[in-house]
C-alpha cells in the first residue's frame, strides 16, 4: 500500500479522492475536524486537524507520519468579486490557502521523497489556472501562480524519479462556492467522484511515467 496525504479531505473533491484511493493508506488533513474525524473512521485512516496557513503545524505533521510516496495537494478556497471590494484579509487567506500552502506542503515532503528516490505530487489546481473570468481575480491568480509552481519544480524533481502533475479539474458540484458566500447553482458541474478516478488513474501510472498536465471538463460546460 501506498502512503497517500491528501489535503482539504473533510469534504467535496478531497473526500471522493479519499473514498476512490480508500484501499491505501491514507493521511487525510484538513480544518474541519469533525467532518474529517468522521470520514477517517469510516475509512480506517489517519487524519490531522490543520490549518494549511500554518507552516510549523505543516512541518510537524510530515515529521510526525515519516514516509510519504504520494502528496495530494487539493484544499482550497474560492474568492470572488472586484479586486477593489476584496478586503486585505480575504485576498491573504486566498493566496496563502490555494498557492503557499500547497508550496509548504510540498517543500515539507521533499526531504522525505528525494531519501526515497521516489514520489509522486498531484497540484490539484483549476481551469481558471488557463482561462480568465471578470469576477475573481485574486482566486484566478492563485491558481496561474501554482500552475507556475508545477513548472517549476517539475523538470529537475523528475530527475530525481519525482512526478509532480498539475491537475485541472473544471466546474464542479462542490460547496466551494457556498463556503465563499457565494450561492451558485453547480448542478451541471462534474460529480466529484468522476474527478476523483481521473486522480486514481494519475495515482497508478507505471514508475516510469510521468503526467505534465491533466485537464478534466464536464462535456456540458466545455
Amino acid at each position: 500500500m501506498k502512503n497517500i496525504i491528501i489535503t482539504g479531505a473533510s469534504d467535496g473533491l478531497g473526500e471522493s479522492i479519499a473514498r476512490e484511493l480508500k484501499d491505501e493508506n491514507l493521511i487525510l488533513i484538513s480544518r474541519n475536524e469533525e467532518k474529517l474525524k468522521t470520514l477517517a473512521t469510516e475509512l480506517n485512516c489517519k487524519y490531522y486537524v490543520c490549518d494549511l496557513k500554518d507552516y510549523n503545524r505543516i512541518e510537524s505533521i510530515v515529521k510526525e507520519i515519516g514516509d510519504v510516496d504520494i502528496l495530494i495537494n487539493n484544499a482550497g478556497i474560492w474568492l470572488a468579486g472586484d479586486l477593489e471590494e476584496n478586503t486585505f484579509e480575504q485576498i491573504s487567506d486566498c493566496i496563502d490557502v490555494n498557492t503557499k500552502a500547497p508550496i509548504y506542503m510540498t517543500k515539507a515532503v521533499l526531504h522525505i521523497m528525494r531519501n526515497k528516490k521516489s514520489g509522486l505530487i498531484i497540484n490539484v489546481c483549476s481551469q481558471s489556472s488557463f482561462d480568465n473570468d471578470d469576477f475573481s481575480a485574486v482566486y484566478n491568480a492563485s491558481k496561474w501562480a501554482m500552475r507556475g509552481f508545477n513548472r517549476s519544480i517539475q523538470r529537475v524533481l523528475s530527475k530525481e524519479n519525482i512526478k509532480v502533475t498539475g491537475f485541472y479539474p473544471g466546474f464542479m458540484q462542490t460547496d466551494l462556492f457556498k463556503k465563499a458566500g457565494n450561492d451558485y447553482d453547480t448542478s451541471t458541474g462534474l460529480e466529484t467522484e468522476k474527478v476523483a478516478k481521473a486522480v486514481k488513474f494519475i495515482t497508478e501510472c507505471d514508475d516510469d511515467v510521468i503526467i505534465p498536465e491533466f485537464g478534466i471538463k464536464d462535456v456540458e460546460n466545455y
